[in-house]
C-alpha cells in the first residue's frame, strides 16, 4: 500500500480515540498517507496527525462541516484543485441519538441521517466521480455497524442509517466494479472506546454489560486496533476481486 492516498472524513467529536484514530492509524502503518476532512477546530486532530506522522507519513487536513452536504462536494473540489490523487476513501463519520422510537425529534433523525448515511453516500459519489473520469482504480470503505442486521432498541434512525451505509455500498459496487473500483463494508460490533467506556465499566450499566458478554463468545468487548486488519486488507490489492462485500467484526456476536 506503500505511497497510497487516504481520503478520511470524520467526525471526530464522536470517534477521537477510537475507530476511526485506529483505523486512519493502521492504514498509515501500512505506508498510507491521509487526507482528512474534518470539523473545523476538531480537538482529536492534532493527535490524529501526530500519529499518522510518527509512522512517516503525510497528514493533510480540510475543515468541513461534514453534516452539510454542498460543503463536503466543495471540499472534494477544493481537494482535487490542490492537486491531491486519491486511491482510497475510508468513511467513517458516525453519531448516535438515543430515545424511543416515537420520541425522536426531527432535530435528531436528521443529524443522524445527514452524518451517517447522507455524507457517506456523497463523499463516495465525488471521490469516485474522479477517480472515473481519470479511469484510475481505488478503494471505497464504508462503516457500518452489526445494528444494521439487528435493529437495536431505542436506536431508530441510527438503525436506518447504518443499514442505508450497507445498501448503497451494495449498490455503489455494482456500478462501479467496471472501473476497478471496489466498494465494501465493515460492521464493528460492541467496541471499547472513550464514548462507550461507562458501558463495561460503570456498575449502573451492568445488565448491558452482562448482556454483551453473553451474546459475545469471545468474552470481550473489541478494542479499536481489532479493526487494523480488515480495514488493511480492504483497503489493499489483496481485495481486489472483492466489492458489495460486508465484514463483520464483532467478537462472535452475531453467531449467537
Amino acid at each position: 500500500m506503500s505511497g497510497k492516498h487516504v481520503v478520511d472524513p470524520a467526525y471526530r467529536a464522536a470517534m477521537t480515540g477510537g475507530l476511526g484514530t485506529a483505523m486512519t492509524t493502521a492504514l498509515a502503518s501500512a505506508g498510507a498517507d491521509i487526507i482528512s476532512i474534518e470539523l473545523p477546530n476538531d480537538s482529536g486532530s492534532e493527535n490524529t496527525k501526530k500519529v499518522v506522522e510518527e509512522c512517516g507519513r503525510k497528514y493533510t487536513r480540510y475543515e468541513c462541516d461534514i453534516s452539510n452536504r454542498q460543503q463536503i462536494r466543495e471540499t472534494y473540489r477544493q481537494m482535487w484543485s490542490d492537486g491531491i490523487v486519491a486511491d482510497i476513501v475510508l468513511n467513517c463519520a458516525g453519531v448516535q441519538r438515543r430515545a424511543a422510537a416515537v420520541d425522536f425529534t426531527d432535530e435528531d433523525i436528521d443529524a443522524v441521517i445527514d452524518i451517517n448515511l447522507k455524507a457517506t453516500l456523497v463523499s463516495c459519489q465525488e471521490f469516485a466521480k474522479k477517480l472515473i473520469a481519470d479511469k484510475r482504480p481505488g478503494k471505497v470503505i464504508n462503516i457500518s455497524s452489526i445494528i444494521a442486521y439487528i435493529g437495536g432498541k431505542n436506536i431508530t434512525p441510527y438503525a436506518g442509517s447504518k443499514g442505508g451505509v450497507m445498501q448503497v455500498t451494495k449498490a455503489m459496487s455494482n456500478e462501479w466494479a467496471e472501473h476497478g473500483i471496489q466498494c465494501n463494508c465493515i460492521h464493528p460490533g460492541y467496541f471499547k472506546t472513550a464514548m462507550t467506556e461507562q458501558y463495561s465499566t460503570d456498575p449502573k450499566y451492568a445488565d448491558f454489560n452482562n448482556y454483551i458478554m453473553s451474546r459475545v463468545p469471545a468474552k470481550k468487548w473489541g478494542l479499536p486496533v481489532d479493526l487494523s486488519g480488515p480495514i488493511v486488507f480492504l483497503a489493499s490489492s489483496a481485495s481486489d476481486y472483492i466489492t458489495g462485500a460486508s465484514i463483520v467484526v464483532d467478537g462472535g456476536f452475531m453467531g449467537m
